[in-house]
């Protein structure tokens, strides 16, 4: 809006201006036409220039007072607009960050019990089974039949015994009278022993030809094929629980101390970035390797499936360390081959050297040189000098 002096100043010359718009005779001014002429053109200019410099004067002060009043304070001045952290005092999350290799919690190769040719494959890789669950069948003809002839020798065998016993004045309704040294002489003589065994063996082949899972899992690595014989694959398949992974890592003996079961860590995949599985340390080998590491196990759960045995990955052991003095790492700068960090006292930058104990990927921690509750600079502080001036501008939460 134009201040109070531009519009009187203004409304004076438009009265001036409309008292020479007037037309003027002769009688009211005695001069020549020409004269009275060149009277008017030079006081319409004379107008002319006197508006425009007022215009110019009040865009003048309308440009001045709407500028920013920290720009105003930074224009020919040394001071650096800057922003700080408070120093903070607690529990410290040290992360320690090691590469390892995934594998399922649990893993059980099926193998085949016996020989023959296989007459069904009942599964198929990627498909889940559970414990006890028959997963394929053997040609049984040869097994039952030695079965059948296992159980006929049992019974002969049966009958021998109870002869050995008559022969020994006991009978078989009499076997808790009968002393234990004549019970196994009659059953080695009439051969029972034997036939009870070459029994058991036939039931257990017989059995055989049934491939079961030991235990519940996912199949993996089957190669196998109906109508073809066992002779032709190592095994039969692998069965894999990967709803609970195991992760595998090392770590150097310098953080032996800190690393301990219990401790919770987090696994990323080198094939999945930007995820992120949580786990608990579960087992450390107490035995040293000869390139100083320790190895490590950790649980970690499966829940949505995409964790795969034998994958890559990087695993973050998070440690908390107690009463620490902590700043940002944007605080901390190299000077003079020492550790540096500038606070501020007064609206000056104040050098502090510092020596740093642990880190984080966000945080370090001090050891000395700084105190709780201090200012620490953590923006345009990599030019900045000792006593600089400096004005903070934290932005609001």
């Amino acid at each position: 809006m134009p201040d109070r002096a531009f519009t009187r100043n203004l409304l004076f010359f438009i009265e001036f201006h409309c008292c020479l718009s007037q037309p003027l005779t002769n009688n009211s001014l005695n001069c020549s036409s020409n004269t009275l002429s060149m009277f008017k053109t030079t006081a319409t200019t004379t107008f002319l220039a006197a508006l425009l410099l007022l215009m110019g004067c009040n865009s003048d002060k309308t440009t001045n007072s709407g500028s920013h009043p920290e720009a105003n304070v930074a224009a020919g001045s040394d001071t650096t607009l800057v922003e700080t952290a408070t120093v903070s005092q607690g529990p410290f999350t040290l992360e320690t960050w090691c590469n390892g290799t995934l594998q399922a919690g649990q893993k059980a190769i099926v193998p085949f019990e016996l020989q023959g040719n296989l007459v069904e494959v009942n599964v198929r890789n990627g498909q889940w089974v559970t414990a006890g669950q028959v997963l394929a069948k053997i040609d049984d003809y040869r097994q039952k039949q030695a079965l059948a002839q296992a159980e006929l020798n049992h019974r002969q065998a049966l009958i021998d015994f109870e002869d050995q016993l008559l022969l020994s004045g006991y009978s078989s309704e009499d076997s808790l009278r009968v002393p234990e040294k004549v019970r196994s002489g009659a059953m080695l003589r009439s051969g029972l022993s034997l036939a009870w065994l070459a029994l058991e063996k036939a039931r257990r082949e017989l059995a055989n030809t049934r491939v079961t899972a030991p235990v519940s899992g996912m199949v993996a690595g089957m190669k196998a094929q109906a109508f073809t014989p066992t002779s032709e694959y190592k095994n039969f398949c692998t069965l894999l629980n990967t709803r609970e992974m195991q992760a595998n890592f090392e770590v150097l003996e310098s953080d032996a101390g800190i690393i301990k079961p219990g401790v919770s860590v987090k696994v990323m995949p080198v094939a999945l970035p930007g995820t992120g599985f949580p786990g608990t340390i579960t087992g450390t080998d107490p035995l040293l390797s000869p390139t100083g590491t320790l190895s490590i196990s950790a649980k970690v759960r499966n829940k949505d499936g995409s964790l795969i045995d034998g994958m890559k990955v990087r695993v973050v052991v998070n440690t908390i360390i107690p009463n620490q003095i902590i700043v940002p790492k944007s605080a901390v700068l190299a000077r003079q081959n020492r550790q540096v960090v500038f606070t501020v006292e007064e609206g000056r930058a104040i050098w502090n050297y510092v020596t740093i104990g642990y880190e984080n990927s966000t945080h370090y921690t001090i050891t000395e040189g700084l105190q709780a509750g201090q200012q620490v600079i953590v923006s345009n502080n990599l030019t900045i000098g000792h006593q600089a001036p400096v004005l903070v501008v934290n932005p609001t939460p």
